[in-house]
């Protein structure tokens, strides 16, 4: 696979090896290690997934893998997204690998994140699973969405579910909704959730405004709680979020789509003062 194709430098690092290893029998990792000034054991670990490549051996790694040019400028973009601990150095890093790439190398990821950046993408794959659609009327798809979308829009969104996967044209030549979702076990796709996130929240907000009240159910709640009682907490409202799928399962006729969003988050810790009040 192309270094453009990867969005984990570390990975790459160990399938390149393996790959020059087979043409050079002496590039192992005390050689790579020796070439870094580490030790065999930690090029171990970076390969594996367990650490990651210091700043000061972007240099050394590009020079040791023939990287020159925009595979260099991309590798250590690679890394720097790698090790990125904020959406926001993470969306930047990202943003720069997808320049030095561009459309040519356009990778899975790519299309995950454009899914993930937007709520409409998940809308729409919900509201093709209750409304049938044969790919005519953009339009009116679109306008069925709250807020409506243009019909570029809505034709745009359909094209990214049918690159995920997510949905596909029947025999009958309507559109329906396959059963696969998106894997977020990886950390940059973890952080793709976070964005989605934030994107309903956001929603959740702006519905107070535009949806009649006698269409949703906004409240709130503030209470003492103990930080010990976290687990039991998620245990609850998983169970809840559960009982919501099968209360959805048993509408006889669906003619809407919702968003649920729980949030459960603190807004004190109580802490002990030295010296002073309890």
């Amino acid at each position: 696979m192309h270094l453009f194709e990867h969005t984990d430098y570390r990975a790459w690092l160990k399938e390149r090896a393996e790959e020059l290893k087979a043409e050079k029998p002496y590039f192992s990792y005390r050689f790579i290690g020796a070439k870094l000034g580490v030790n065999a054991g930690l090029v171990a670990r970076i390969f594996n997934g367990q650490a990651h490549a210091s700043l000061k051996h972007l240099a050394p790694l590009g020079k040791l893998y023939g990287l020159a040019g925009v595979e260099l400028e991309y590798f250590e973009e690679l890394v720097r997204f790698g090790r990125a601990k904020t959406q926001g150095e993470w969306d930047r890093h990202f943003a720069r690998m997808q320049a030095i790439r561009g459309e040519r190398f356009r990778t899975v990821a790519d299309d995950q994140i454009e899914y993930y950046a937007s709520w409409q993408h998940n809308a729409m794959r919900t509201l093709l699973s209750i409304f049938a659609f044969k790919g005519h009327n953009y339009k009116r798809l679109g306008s069925q969405l709250v807020p409506p979308l243009s019909a570029e829009q809505t034709k745009e969104s359909l094209e990214l579910l049918e690159a995920l996967g997510l949905v596909e044209i029947g025999s009958d030549g309507f559109y329906r909704v396959v059963d696969k979702f998106i894997s977020t076990g990886d950390k940059w796709k973890a952080s793709m959730i976070a964005r989605f996130q934030k994107e309903m929240v956001r929603l959740s907000g702006e519905a107070i405004e535009s949806v009649p009240k006698e269409l949703r159910d906004v409240s709130s709640l503030t209470l003492p709680f103990s930080r010990s009682m976290m687990d039991t907490a998620r245990e609850r409202l998983k169970a809840f979020r559960q009982e919501m799928l099968a209360l959805s399962r048993e509408c006889d006729q669906e003619d809407c789509v919702y968003q649920l969003n729980l949030q459960f988050f603190p807004l004190a810790f109580v802490r002990s003062i030295p010296g002073g009040d309890a």
